[in-house]
């Protein structure tokens, strides 16, 4: 399938459910750039905790916005982000950085107000798929596909559990459930741009399926 240069497809949904992994396929099998919105706000939160900025502070955090630049460029079609002349990608993924990033970036309004726009600037110039929690309903509102990925918390933190036991670390499933479960009511209840299903959205349930079914799903809606 060729995509129009416009082209967009929005994918959101809770933490866990998938979105990231599912979203390259897609972007893979048709040929277009992969945006991974959260890591935008990952790489500011990066940037606070390796500077000392009071990530808590609104202010503070705000005005350390001048001397972030954040870039995403792609590696054999695999996106990686740049934080002011320096990849960053392998370091974006740790629970501090997580957790820093949900409670305290995320929610803050000037930080949106710069990420957002850079991210509207990118769909404008290329086909893409963007993946985040508020693609569909606050970034790109008039994306040519929409798509809500769900799935119940304990899949999710069950998912999540074998991640980490795969990778050597340690793993408590029913905290790593609790973390879920309080992570989907911060970004349900935040005051900008909350985790919504628009009403034009197709829903997929990810529970049964492998990423690699998901993936073929949407291209199916695409096509």
């Amino acid at each position: 399938m060729t995509t129009p240069e416009n082209f967009a497809i929005a994918i959101d949904g809770p933490v866990g459910v998938g979105k990231s992994t599912t979203a390259k396929l897609v972007a893979q099998m048709l040929k277009i750039n992969y945006i991974d919105t959260g890591a935008m706000y990952r790489t500011v939160a990066l940037y606070g905790i390796q500077n000392g900025i009071d990530l808590s502070n609104p202010a503070e955090l705000e005005d350390s916005l001048r001397n972030i630049e954040v870039n995403l460029f792609h590696i054999n079609g695999v996106q990686r982000v740049d934080l002011n002349g320096t990849d960053v990608t392998d370091l974006l993924r740790t629970q501090e950085i997580s957790d820093a990033t949900s409670r305290l970036v995320a929610v803050n309004p000037v930080v949106r107000e710069k990420l957002i726009e850079k991210q509207r600037q990118i769909a404008k110039t290329s086909a893409v798929v963007m993946d985040g929690r508020d693609i569909g309903s606050y970034v790109l509102p008039n994306a040519d596909v929409k798509i809500y990925l769900d799935a119940a918390p304990e899949v999710r933190a069950r998912r999540r559990t074998l991640e980490m036991e795969a990778k050597g670390q340690p793993a408590d499933f029913n905290r790593i459930l609790q973390e879920t479960i309080e992570r989907d009511e911060r970004d349900k209840n935040r005051p900008i741009a909350p985790l919504v299903r628009t009403p034009d959205a197709i829903c997929i349930d990810t529970a049964e399926m492998t990423p690699e079914d998901v993936a073929k799903k949407i291209i199916a809606y695409v096509n």
